[in-house]
């Protein structure tokens, strides 16, 4: 029993790792396609997107644009007026937090709200497009982790 439970485990680990690679690499060869200057957050979003079933992909997939949209408003509309440093950084965490608490997100959207607030304050102070990159490379991360989901959940029924 306990040798079917390792193949099984070992199948969906194998499964796995294929999804990262290939949404890795589609995410990333798209959003430079599509002009981004950082397009490792395409598969970012694929690597903490894809779950176990494409309703749990779906679910947190929104949760992440969700949270990274309040992030980069948060941000963008205050930061610029802020200097670079552990306080400010807190305090639009804490705001951004607390807009998302406001508007009744759960704690998923609150982490992708803070992610995103850190790496939008820091990043964009030295690139003025990054919050940009920011969005449409985590879309397009999220498509890609999708499709993915999707076309290998008709491949696998095709088999069986």
């Amino acid at each position: 029993m306990e040798s079917l439970k390792n193949k099984f485990s070992n199948k969906n680990l194998s499964i796995l790792a294929w999804k990262l690679a290939i949404g890795s690499t589609l995410s990333w060869e798209l959003a430079k396609l599509l002009g981004s200057d950082h397009p490792y957050l395409a598969p970012l979003s694929v690597i903490l997107t894809i779950q176990s079933t494409v309703d749990k992909t779906v679910s947190l997939s929104i949760k992440r644009i969700i949270g990274t949209m309040i992030g980069i408003l948060v941000t963008v509309l205050i930061a610029r007026h802020l200097t670079i440093n552990g306080w400010s950084l807190g305090i639009l965490i804490l705001l951004g937090c607390y807009i998302s608490i406001w508007l009744k997100l759960d704690k998923k959207v609150l982490h992708q709200v803070s992610l995103t607030i850190l790496f939008v304050f820091f990043f964009e102070h030295q690139t003025k497009h990054y919050a940009i990159d920011r969005l449409r490379d985590t879309l397009i991360g999220i498509l890609i982790a999708g499709i993915l989901h999707l076309v290998w959940f008709r491949i696998i029924l095709r088999k069986k």
